[in-house]
């Protein structure tokens, strides 16, 4: 079976996101107070969520 190659655009997609969402975060939680630090520390825990699942997950080919 022929595997598609990659599209440069689909493996950076992911990273670039929670690359966005990450800088996004940590500016509210400096610039703003109340509520948003609440709203970002959750977004960044999420993140660290999401990141330590796709790297305990097993790859398959």
């Amino acid at each position: 079976m022929k595997t598609r190659p990659l599209i440069r655009s689909r493996i950076w997609a992911i990273p670039s996101i929670l690359a966005a969402l990450t800088l996004l975060s940590l500016a509210i939680a400096l610039i703003v107070d109340g509520i948003w630090d609440s709203l970002a520390s959750a977004v960044l825990a999420g993140i660290l969520i999401y990141m330590t699942y796709e790297g305990f997950r097993p790859r398959t080919k």
